[in-house]
């Protein structure tokens, strides 16, 4: 599995480790912060592999009502793109204000879970 850099959970910034390295992000943290990157890329933004990511211009947002279940599945497909990733469940929150929450649950191939807040 390659690394994964650490990124603040608050800012999504870069943090020094105890040591002034640059922290990398490790075990069942490493998989939450893949993929929560992995939810957040839009398809065509990866430059080096045009082809992943969500297709939320092309068809989700700014075209009126779109499927959530549509979304739900993206999202799955993300999380268990994941190395490691054995299984993932999506639960999304009903709309309010116009504002779209929910979680992805998963476990990975270590038994250990995780939760990563959308």
């Amino acid at each position: 599995m390659a690394s994964t850099l650490f990124l603040l959970p608050n800012t999504w910034d870069l943090c020094l480790d105890a040591s002034g390295n640059i922290a990398v992000a490790t075990d069942t943290y490493q998989k939450a912060q893949d993929i929560a990157s992995k939810c957040r890329l839009f398809l065509g933004d990866l430059y080096f592999s045009q082809n992943e990511g969500i297709p939320y211009l092309e068809k989700m947002l700014g075209r009126g009502v779109y499927s959530l279940a549509l979304y739900r599945d993206k999202l799955y497909e993300a999380a268990m793109s994941i190395d490691g990733v054995t299984s993932a469940t999506v639960n999304l929150n009903p709309l309010n204000d116009r504002l779209l929450s929910g979680s992805i649950g998963f476990t990975d191939d270590s038994g250990n879970t995780g939760l990563v807040g959308l």
